[in-house]
């Protein structure tokens, strides 16, 4: 089961998550951590609470975070990103800590736009949490990514048919046409848009 951990911006709330932060982030799990200004608000805090709400309703083994910063008063949670090099200027900042990655370790940065849909496919292929975007079947999937580099390709492509033929979804017929054009090039960061658009023709 996935747990969305979203401290809010309250400031007891903010000051309690750095003082655990080390804690949840022992490196026993997949954290993606948002980094913003205590109160957050536009497109990419809008974005963010979409990607953390899909992330939560996922079976994703992955753990959302935010850490809210104070930059008046005591100013909360200031060591923290301090210690990952993040200025205030260029908030929100996000990092993903892999399994295995604890809190005084050096965590992936992400440098994407902030968009729901480019979150998730940044800790799907970074912490190989599978979460899913509309269209994605995620047998299909992990099929392609065995396909690229195999020396093995008709047999994985037989068993991408035959995986096709009893899927209930409409997409999957496109992940084994996609395959006839591309050599089966599906990951997900790159097929989505192609099997989505129903502009292309396949």
């Amino acid at each position: 089961m996935s747990v969305s951990y979203l401290v809010q911006a309250e400031h007891a709330q903010a000051a309690m998550f750095c003082r655990t932060f080390d804690r949840i982030i022992d490196g026993s799990r997949n954290v993606f951590v948002r980094f913003d200004k205590e109160y957050a608000y536009g497109e990419a805090h809008d974005a963010w609470k979409e990607y953390a709400k899909t992330v939560g309703e996922s079976a994703a083994d992955l753990l959302s975070a935010d850490v809210g910063v104070s930059e008046y008063g005591e100013k909360e949670n200031s060591d923290l990103i301090e210690r990952y090099g993040i200025k205030t200027a260029d908030f929100p900042q996000y990092r993903l800590f892999v399994k295995g990655t604890s809190g005084l370790g050096s965590p992936i940065a992400y440098t994407g736009a902030a968009k729901t849909d480019e979150f998730v496919r940044f800790v799907q292929e970074k912490a190989g949490a599978w979460i899913g975007l509309p269209g994605q079947i995620k047998e299909l999937d992990e099929i392609a990514k065995e396909f690229m580099g195999s020396t093995e390709q008709a047999a994985l492509l037989q068993k991408a048919e035959a995986a096709a033929a009893s899927s209930t979804q409409d997409t999957a017929k496109y992940y084994v046409k996609v395959s006839m054009f591309t050599s089966f090039a599906l990951y997900t960061t790159s097929v989505h848009t192609v099997f989505i658009d129903n502009s292309v023709a396949l």
